[in-house]
This record gives structure tokens, C-alpha cells and sequence, in this order.
């Protein structure tokens, strides 16, 4: 994805520091791929509620919360 010109928004925002609760961030499943032209706008990214949606056995995937400014 890098080669086509799209950053990944939830590693950039967190310097490569996320980690999915089942595996290493390699194992991510989730991801948000924008433009450089977006990601230039890029406020926070995070991802939701991992209790929630884990302890609850809602899925094995979490949302992702992209801020972009104006």
C-alpha cells in the first residue's frame, strides 16, 4: 500500500506502537489507508473500544476513528 502512494493512519498516529489484543501489530486486522493528500490532515486516529467489542465477543475486528482537519 506504501508503494501506492497510501499511509496506514492508526500506525502512523501511534509511531507504530499499536497492538491488537490477539497478536502482535503485525497480526493487526484493522486498518485506515488514506491519500497523502488526507493524511496531511491526519489530527488522531484511534481505535475503539477494545472491551466492548472483545469483551462482549462482538467481533475480532475494531473500528477506527480517523480525525482529519480542515
Amino acid at each position: 500500500m506504501h508503494q501506492l502512494g497510501l499511509t496506514e493512519c492508526l500506525r502512523y498516529a501511534s509511531n507504530g506502537s499499536i497492538r491488537h489484543p490477539r497478536g502482535a501489530v503485525d497480526n493487526q486486522l484493522d486498518h485506515l489507508f488514506v491519500s497523502d493528500a488526507l493524511h496531511s490532515k491526519l489530527e488522531s486516529c484511534v481505535v475503539g473500544a477494545q472491551a466492548l467489542m472483545f469483551g462482549k465477543s462482538v467481533s475480532d475486528h475494531l473500528p477506527i476513528i480517523g480525525d482529519f482537519g480542515h
